[in-house]
């Protein structure tokens, strides 16, 4: 019974070890100033394109980064566009309440939609970083 615990615990400990050493491993940028729209290879920060561009072994990661840029410049333009509404709409409140009105909630609605568009590039950046490491993983272990 005590060969079999210290059996267990090694092979535990060797899984552990397996898989924090994988050469080249990609993960997600975090701190305090990151929204986890970056991402890290051995040290170097990269953005979504330039990670696709690294990973042209990977067909699903680079797919998923891709992805992830496109959505991210959209995502720049459409909160742009909001901001700007949202200072037309600051500038016409005294001269005509309802088009200012109208367009500050026009800069609201597209900034809404920017964050929403923010949120769908940091999950399609973490879902490159799991493909990423999936296919490192089969090449090196395989």
């Amino acid at each position: 019974m005590r060969q079999w615990i210290l059996f267990l615990g090694a092979w535990a400990c060797w899984g552990m070890a397996l898989g924090q050493g994988v050469p080249g491993s990609m993960t997600v940028k975090k701190g305090l100033f990151a929204n986890g729209a970056k991402v890290v290879v051995d040290g170097v920060t990269m953005r979504p394109g330039r990670a696709a561009r690294h990973c042209e072994s990977c067909w699903e990661a680079q797919g998923h980064f891709a992805k992830a840029k496109r959505l991210r410049v959209w995502s720049l333009v459409i909160a742009n566009l909001g901001v700007v509404e949202s200072i037309v709409g600051a500038l016409r409140i005294e001269d005509a309440r309802a088009v200012g009105t109208t367009h500050a909630v026009m800069g609201g609605v597209f900034m809404t939609w920017a964050a929403e568009k923010e949120v769908a590039v940091r999950r399609e950046v973490r879902q490159g970083v799991d493909a990423y490491n999936r296919c490192r993983f089969l090449e090196d272990y395989l």
